[in-house]
């Protein structure tokens, strides 16, 4: 899932999202400089899938999720919590095994987040860095085919506003204004040669920052970072974990963890059919496994109740489904939902909008069983407080 506030949607699509400040002085603009955004999400969600250690961080969830269903259980009677219900000792090693498998693959992937000294860049990039900046080159590759020229200056008005680390990434790889298409692609290329590897690391950059110009090419050719996806199949030991049954035989019990191996699998053979090219990614998106949208307003348009107004059957009719968590009142004193759910352009989402509410639910209302500190936003936090209030008394 990825999480975009309702503002920058109601800029998306102004005719089902009503902004409370009135109509844009240039809608179109507005439109698809929140649609590069909302690229700018869905390009994490694909770069998590293909790098090895946010990989394994979308099982350990999935793990989690399968812990907090099980201690759920176990305190339930119908549905609803028991207080005569209390954990046993079984449950106690069922938390201490995820917390062990946590840690383990925490150790295992421990120098991916190790920061680099980056010649050019600065002295403590790290792997998220370099996720941001793919992101980042995603979305200003859709806005230069949207705007043209105007995408540049939109990449000389970000170099001032976004954090430093992020925009030298980019500038250290980029060539010519003349050919700002062909220096996003160059930059793309450099980064998923360092995130789609067995052993991703910002100190991967800095061996390619070091190169001279056309041994940069080489090294990050389509068909060096293809090989290198193959070998990360080969090489990387993605666990599906196994929990221990009160009788002692271990079985799979996850919720999710098959469909993020399909999901893996289907970004793992799309980003190749775009000859790993940024422009191609974001023309054919939908191509690949498409995550639900979670929507929400921040603390302040709650309190002040300058939400963009919208009905939860026109979020249906424009994008084919809608799942609301919490609503409130705007100042026309309307109700309309706070947070929620919807399929991203209107794709059939790669998890179903249920399934995503329960996983998020899941998470945040066993925090206390758990031992973990659980937060998503401010409107969803409150939605989930309430739904799992009894649980976490």
């Amino acid at each position: 899932m990825i999480l975009i506030r309702s503002d920058v949607l109601a800029r998306h699509r102004p005719e089902v999202w009503w902004a409370q400040d009135g109509p844009s002085a240039d809608p179109e603009r507005e439109r698809l400089l929140a649609e590069a955004t909302i690229l700018h999400e869905i390009r994490h969600f694909h770069d998590a899938l293909l790098c090895p250690p946010l990989y394994d961080r979308f099982m350990v969830e999935a793990e989690r999720n399968a812990v907090a269903a099980t201690l759920i259980a176990a305190l339930s009677e119908n549905g609803e919590r028991d207080p005569g219900k209390s954990l046993g000792k079984e449950h106690a090693e069922l938390i201490e095994t995820h917390r062990a498998n946590a840690a383990r693959l925490a150790r295992r992937n421990a120098p991916a987040h190790e920061p680099a000294s980056v010649s050019g860049i600065g002295p403590a990039v790290t792997l998220v860095d370099l996720l941001e900046a793919s992101a980042l080159v995603t979305e200003l590759s859709f806005l230069h085919e949207a705007f043209d020229e105007g995408a540049y200056d939109h990449w000389l008005s970000l170099r001032s506003t976004l954090p430093a680390k992020y925009t030298k990434i980019i500038s250290r790889f980029s060539r010519t204004r003349e050919s700002f298409a062909e220096d996003l692609q160059r930059v793309s290329a450099v980064l998923m040669r360092c995130l789609y590897r067995p052993e991703p690391s910002a100190a991967a950059l800095a061996e390619v920052a070091g190169r001279p110009e056309r041994e940069i090419d080489a090294l990050c050719d389509a068909r060096v970072i293809a090989a290198q996806l193959t070998e990360t199949e080969k090489l990387q030991n993605y666990a599906l974990f196994t929990i221990l049954e009160p009788d002692g035989h271990p079985r799979r019990v996850f919720t999710n963890a098959v469909d993020i191996t399909a999901l893996h699998n289907l970004c793992r053979a799309r980003m190749p059919a775009t000859s790993f090219r940024v422009d191609a990614y974001h023309r054919g998106v939908r191509d690949f496994p498409v995550p639900a949208t979670g929507f929400f307003a921040d603390a302040d348009m709650v309190s002040e109740r300058r939400l963009p107004f919208v009905r939860k059957a026109d979020i249906r009719a424009a994008y084919g489904d809608a799942f609301t968590l919490y609503s409130v009142k705007d100042r026309q004193r309307r109700a309309t939902p706070a947070c929620g759910y919807f399929p991203t352009f209107g794709a059939v989402p790669c998890l179903d909008l249920s399934r995503v509410d329960l996983m998020l639910g899941l998470r945040f209302g066993t925090q206390l069983l758990l031992g973990e500190k659980v937060s998503y936003n401010h409107a969803m936090d409150l939605a989930y407080a309430a739904v799992y209030r009894r649980w976490m008394e």
